[in-house]
């Protein structure tokens, strides 16, 4: 079993290396570079409205501490078969749980890192010893590994001892005395610590295994990694699904217009898939609270047509399968009624998105000189979506 973990490692992290050559381009590094030193430049200025700390800021130290201990979901690296194939290997699966386990604690040490880093500043205003504020980052990390061995637990069928909603609210008492008694909040930690760790011990030596819940949840992590890469490059392992979503039924309505075939096809396809729907909203939500919190005129209207642009580059990729499916020729319809169906759901979302968010930019902006501006960049952006670079796309698509 330690040899089959370390085979499985290694393919796992040349995967992992495959994608984030094409995350961490030079585009996203320099964007990211940029943003990086923005928020750097308006914590440290936050940070000097902060001095004499204000009575929220312990608060403030406590939430975020309890919100680095919650990540950490166990790389387990399981395949669907496994419960087939290793179920007579299930005396054997401690070994390859406790490597797994090493390699997840290591793992998250990163997160809970950088943010014990960027938490370091506010932590010295507040704790003006440093052997209080080493108590507060152990209290943390302490608390991140203990998540951890209880979700381990919960692969066995005997479970954790504790129900999931006891665990957090635990955690959070632990957590809370860090505002007053860093040290005692650190040494509660450790023993919680040190009683889930023998928790663990005594089912990996005598529980008995759950393959297919651990199986559902390794599925499930590597479903979420692999959504990310999506964003940035095609992804063979990524499984498709659809869900109902009944309240929805009027964007879809919506989006669909006169309801031709193919615009109801195209609009089920973006509501109801996982990927396509929520990265519209994503996009949408982050644009309009970077135009809703921006002062600067010009950055709104330009934030504005880029989130816009985004939306439909990410949405139009949705002719692609529609097109590449052989029924669809075989349909007794016009060729261009794909196209036109296409392009009727991208107007309807283009519109939606201008409105949005130019309703956002006037909740700081308001004038007549902002709507107008919008409007017309609204509208420029989507006449070269919907007559040029749409047309362009499926056009290449159709060779």
């Amino acid at each position: 079993m330690s040899k089959l973990w370390q085979q499985r490692a290694k393919t796992y992290q040349s995967e992992i290396l495959k994608y984030l050559k094409y995350v961490l381009n030079d585009h996203l590094v320099l964007a990211l570079l940029f943003f990086g030193g923005g928020l750097g430049l308006a914590y440290a200025n936050w940070l000097k409205t902060l001095q004499p700390l204000p009575n929220y800021g312990l608060i403030l130290v406590a939430t975020v501490s309890f919100l680095l201990t919650l990540p950490g979901q166990p790389v387990l690296l399981l395949k669907n078969a496994d419960p087939v194939f290793l179920m007579s290997q299930e005396k054997n699966i401690s070994a390859y749980l406790r490597k797994s386990l090493r390699r997840t604690l290591i793992t998250i040490l990163i997160p809970v890192g950088i943010g014990s880093l960027l938490l370091f500043p506010l932590l010295a205003l507040a704790y003006h010893q440093l052997f209080l504020v080493v108590g507060v980052i152990l209290t943390v990390i302490l608390g991140s590994f203990t998540n951890v061995l209880i979700r381990y637990q919960g692969y066995y069928f005997a479970g954790s001892r504790w129900d999931w909603k006891i665990t957090l609210l635990i955690d959070a008492i632990i957590v809370s005395l860090i505002i007053r008694f860093p040290l005692i909040a650190a040494v509660l930690m450790l023993g919680w610590l040190v009683l889930e760790w023998q928790r663990l011990n005594h089912l990996m030596e005598k529980g008995s295994f759950n393959w297919q819940a651990a199986v559902d949840a390794e599925q499930k992590r590597m479903g979420r990694l692999y959504r990310f890469f999506s964003l940035f490059t095609t992804v063979k392992n990524l499984p498709v699904k659809a869900k109902r979503r009944r309240y929805a039924d009027g964007l879809v309505k919506f989006l669909a217009g006169k309801s031709s075939m193919f615009s109801y096809l195209y609009s089920i396809m973006i509501v109801r898939s996982g990927d396509l729907g929520s990265l519209m909203i994503r996009l949408l939500i982050v644009g309009m609270l970077i135009v809703a919190y921006s002062d600067q005129e010009w950055l709104k209207l330009m934030v504005g047509a880029l989130t816009t642009y985004l939306i439909v580059i990410q949405l139009v990729d949705v002719y692609r399968p529609v097109q590449a499916n052989s029924m669809v020729q075989v349909y007794p319809v016009d060729a261009e009624m794909a196209q036109k169906g296409l392009l009727s759901v991208l107007k309807r979302i283009i519109l939606l998105s201008a409105i949005l968010l130019t309703l956002a930019g006037c909740v700081t902006n308001w004038s007549l000189s902002f709507l107008g501006w919008a409007i017309v960049v609204q509208a420029i952006t989507a006449w070269l979506l919907t007559q040029w670079l749409v047309p362009r796309y499926i056009k290449k698509i159709n060779r």
